[in-house]
This record gives structure tokens, C-alpha cells and sequence, in this order.
């Protein structure tokens, strides 16, 4: 059965008779339901019955129940707080970890472990008020000095993190008093807030946590759950944090993250009760429709997929005629229909869902309009009629990354391009990304705090360009605009630098971008307050509620 409003599920659960007073509280707060209608239903005064949502000080206590496992489909492969190349490795680390600011379910900035900041009129000094109280999990209060700390290590990471180009203007943190920083950047930034609410790389953790544990495998944070275990290609275990700062959560007492990369198996352990939820493919999680001890969720995340082109060597598709030649032989529709059984989009490098920046679906038809006779006129132009060989690296799991790379591979044999397909498991793949040690892979790209975070990349001598593209490819055009999208707040002025980007990354293909997949999950009908998070994180999982049964 398909449910789309777990708020009506809890409803109907007071309704019965099924929920009480004090579960109603915990389950409405952690599902951002209106006061207005708990206090309808049950005459409490609702603001602080569900205070949580605003903040508000630090808890004396959760009250935690129950056990969940949910499933991940690509294993973590370690848990450095900063740095990390693949999506997994935050979906390992997220329920640790807290940063100074945080989005809500609709993408909107809060207030979290700062309870305010204030900014300058240019964006290069930004003021943030700590909240008082916050603990980590080994007792010790947060204070300023661990946000410099935190800020220090997260720009230039210890390996094996990676340098990433989101936090590159970050030139300094003040430690004004206990509970008040200032950051400043080392030129105009509007970036910060969303990139400081993304999470991925600006978690706060005790000041010296690189000198007193193995970051890999252990992890200090002030997150709604504490870290027991990590075994890797296994699971991850957490248990609530019970002097949590956010009133009423988290809700569930252990929380299990257990890796199963294939997806029957998934499936089996939904079925046998052996897992609570997991991520699943369009097609598997249509075939559980009708089973009534499931709830299937599904929503857009900022996930593309894309084929990333080395460029770094002398290689053939340096030219761009061959990039061209490329695009112009993908017929996407084929990806959309045979992977996600009709259940994605259009992609460019910003994808869809992500406000008014993406690129309007009728202009990627035109752009991606398939023309082989086109294309191999084009590789005959660039005298590469007779092609290539190339190896198109894939990630293993969750398999449509391969599905794709296999797609693509039969639909560049008119080309003469001879694709050697490799899928590899995460923690190898995301090495060879890291380094730059790749021809082609089959990727995909996360959410990002700001739309210039989808496009730095390709912005000439940042961190990921240099490794990824050398000198083998650039645009200064793409390199005006996005610095100057950069050096302005006005929304309209930064919108059409963006849009124009990503025209050119299309016309350019420095980059092949191919589909954007609607996400689904499938959960047991015990499970309350998940959804589906555009960050493609598992974020629901943090305020989620369990029923025993």
C-alpha cells in the first residue's frame, strides 16, 4: 500500500485508539505536524508540546523506544567526518553529527547547533550564536573552540578525505567569546548557509578528535544517535542519545544501518521482518504494492547520474566533437525506461527539484535530442570514424549505476567506441575518483548546499577540476560566469549565470549528464514519521518513530 501522508496514518491511529497522549506528542514532532491539529485532537497547549521544532534549549532527556534496521545499499566504507567521497559514507555518519545550521523537510535554513548568525552586506564575515548546553557524546560541552576546530580541519582534510571547493573561501574562525564565532571568507560568499545546512562536510566535533580516535571507524558528534559500532561491508549501530539539545528526539532507542548491496536480498528482508526499510529500485518497490505490512514512500532527491570523462591524459574525447558525437548517441528515454521502469527525469547538472536553477525539461529534450547519423559524422570529422577503446568504470551497488554504464556501452557501438564496462565495489570506486584514476565513471552526483556546488567543478583550478580535467578541458566563459555568480547576492543575477553554465556544460559535454531517478523506499507499517529526503540521505530516520507490534 502506498502512503504518501504518514500524517494520516498517526491520525488515524489517535483516532483508534492506538496512540496515546505522550506517543502522539513524540510522533507529531517528529513528523512536523501543526500543533493546531494535535491540540484539536487532544486540547494540550501545542507550541510547548512541540517545541523541538523551534529549538529551543537543550533537552533534559529523550525518551527513547523501540529497535529499527534499515538497510543501506552501498557500504559507507569508512566515517571521516570530513572529506568523504561517496554519498554512503554519509549515510553512515549522519545521525552522529550535528552542524551549525540545518535544512528543514522543504529545504528551508534552521537554526541548530547555532541558534542565529548574522551576515555582512557582502557575505564575507559571518557571525554565529552558539547554543548553550549542546553536549557531545563523550560529555563534553560544545563551545566555540570546537566550531574553529571543526572549521579548521574541514576545508583541508586529513587523508583519506578529499579537498572539496565548497568550503575553499573559508580564510579564518574567531572564537569571540565561548558561544560566539565569526568565520570569515576570503571573498564575497552566499554559499555558506546552505552549504553549512547540507551537513555533508561541516559537521562540528570535539576539538583534537583527529589526535584521540580512528575517524575511520569511530566518530564523537553532538547527533541525535551515538555511535556503537561501525564494521565495515556490515553494519553501522547507534543508540540514542538521550541529552540530545532538540526536546523529544530522537524517538527510536537503537538504530541499526545494516549494509545489503543486493537488492533481492533486500527485498527477502523487508518480507522476513529481518530489516524495517530500505532503499529500492521503481520496479521492485511496485511489486510490493499490495503487500499491506508495507508502506512504499517515494520522492525526488538530488541524485543525478552521469557519465564523468577524464580528461587529464591526451585521450580522444578531448575533442570535443567526440564529447559531442557522445551525447548525440544516448537516447535517455532507453535509460529512463529500462532503469527506472519510467520513473525519472531529465537531468542537467543541476537537477530537477532544486528550486527554479535546473534547466526546464524542454530545453534538455532539445539538448539531448539523439542523432547517431549526426554523431558519426562528427567522430569522422574529429578522423576517429575506426573509434576507441575505453573503460567506464561502475559503481557496483546500487546496480542501475552499472544498468547505465551497460545502456551506454551498446548505444556508442555505431560510434566504433568499444566500452569495457567495470563495475566496482564502493570504497574502490570512490579511491579511483578521489584520485583522479579513471577514463569513465558512472556516477552520480549528491545534494549540494548551494546551485554554484553543482557546478565548481567545472569551474577552472578548483580542487576536483585539476584532478579531474588537467588541462585537458576548460571553458572561460563558464569561469566568468561562475565567478560571477559568486560575487553576488541578487538571486536573479545568479540564476542567469547558472542557467547559462549549464547550457554550456550540455553543448559542451565536459560532463555527460543523463537522469535524474525518483527515489523510493519501502518501510514496514511499524515505522512512523520516514520519508523520502531530497538530499538523498536518510534523514528521517532521525526523527522517526517505531510502533511495537
Amino acid at each position: 500500500m502506498i502512503h504518501r501522508d504518514d500524517e494520516m496514518a498517526l491520525l488515524n491511529g489517535v483516532l483508534r485508539g492506538r496512540v496515546g497522549r505522550r506517543d502522539l506528542l513524540r510522533r507529531a514532532a517528529a513528523l512536523g505536524l501543526s500543533a493546531p491539529v494535535v491540540s484539536g485532537l487532544l486540547g494540550v497547549p501545542s507550541p510547548s508540546a512541540l517545541a523541538h521544532q523551534e529549538g529551543g534549549t537543550p533537552a533534559t532527556g529523550a525518551t527513547c523506544s523501540g529497535s529499527i534496521t534499515w538497510a543501506l545499499e552501498s557500504d559507507p566504507a569508512n566515517l571521516i567526518p570530513y572529506g568523504g567521497v561517496s554519498t554512503s559514507n554519509m549515510w553512515g555518519k549522519e545521525f552522529m553529527y550535528d552542524s551549525l545550521l540545518e535544512w528543514d523537510r522543504d529545504l528551508v535554513i534552521q537554526p541548530a547547533l547555532a541558534e542565529s548568525y548574522e551576515v555582512n552586506e557582502d557575505a564575507t564575515s559571518y557571525i554565529f550564536k552558539l547554543r548553550q548546553g549542546v553536549l557531545f557524546h563523550n560529555g563534553q560541552e560544545m563551545t566555540a573552540k570546537d566550531v574553529k576546530y571543526s572549521f579548521d580541519m574541514a576545508p583541508k582534510p586529513p587523508p583519506p578525505g578529499i579537498e572539496v571547493a565548497y568550503l575553499a573561501n573559508v580564510a579564518g574562525v574567531e572564537v569571540v567569546d565561548d558561544y560566539t564565532v565569526t568565520i570569515t571568507m576570503s571573498k564575497p560568499d552566499p554559499t555558506l548557509p546552505g552549504v553549512i545546512a547540507w551537513a555533508r562536510y561541516t559537521a562540528i566535533v570535539p576539538e583534537g578528535i583527529f589526535d584521540q580516535i580512528n575517524v575511520l571507524s569511530e566518530g564523537i558528534g553532538t547527533g541525535p544517535y551515538r555511535l556503537v559500532e561501525f564494521v565495515s561491508n556490515d553494519r553501522v549501530v547507534y543508540t540514542c542519545n538521550e541529552d540530545y539539545w532538540k526536546p523529544g528526539v530522537p524517538c527510536i532507542r537503537d538504530v541499526t544501518l545494516k549494509v545489503l548491496p543486493d537488492e533481492q536480498s533486500r527485498v527477502a528482508a523487508l518480507r522476513s521482518g529481518e530489516i524495517d526499510g530500505a532503499t529500492l529500485s521503481a520496479d521492485v518497490a511496485r511489486t510490493l504494492e499490495n503487500d499491506e505490512t508495507l508502506q512504499i514512500l517515494e520522492g525526488l532527491t538530488s541524485a543525478p547520474r552521469v557519465i564523468q570523462f577524464n580528461t587529464t591524459e591526451d585521450v580522444p574525447w578531448r575533442d570535443v566533437r567526440v564529447r559531442q558525437a557522445i551525447n548525440l548517441a544516448i537516447d535517455r528515454q532507453e535509460i529512463i525506461d529500462n532503469v527506472y521502469g519510467g520513473r525519472a527525469q531529465l537531468t542537467g547538472a543541476i537537477p530537477p527539484g532544486y528550486g527554479d536553477w535546473p534547466l526546464p525539461e524542454e530545453r534538455l529534450q532539445v539538448l539531448y535530442t539523439p542523432n547517431v547519423e549526426q554523431a558519426m559524422a562528427l567522430m569522422q570529422e574529429a578522423g576517429l570514424e575506426s573509434g576507441f577503446d575505453v573503460t567506464l568504470e561502475a559503481i557496483a551497488a546500487p546496480r542501475d549505476y552499472t544498468q547505465i554504464a551497460e545502456i551506454v556501452r551498446e548505444q556508442l557501438r555505431p560510434l566504433n567506441i568499444n566500452v569495457t564496462v567495470e563495475p566496482l565495489e564502493i570504497g574502490t570506486f570512490a579511491e579511483h575518483n578521489g584520485a583522479g584514476t579513471f577514463q569513465w565513471q558512472s556516477t552520480g552526483r549528491g545534494m549540494r548546499g548551494d546551485p554554484s556546488g553543482y557546478v565548481v567543478d567545472f569551474r577552472t583550478g578548483t580542487p576536483l577540476n585539476l584532478l579531474w580535467f588537467g588541462d585537458g578541458w576548460s571553458n572561460e566563459e563558464i569561469d566568468r560566469l561562475y565567478d560571477e555568480a559568486l560575487a553576488t547576492a541578487d538571486v536573479a543575477e545568479r540564476m542567469a549565470d547558472y542557467q547559462r553554465i549549464q547550457e554550456i556544460i550540455a553543448e559542451d559535454v565536459p560532463n555527460l549528464y543523463t537522469v535524474q531517478p525518483t527515489k523510493f523506499q519501502v518501510a514496514t507499517q511499524r515505522v512512523e514519521g520516514m520519508y523520502v529526503s531530497y538530499t538523498d540521505f536518510n534523514t528521517g530516520l532521525r526523527t522517526a518513530c517505531v510502533t511495537e507490534e
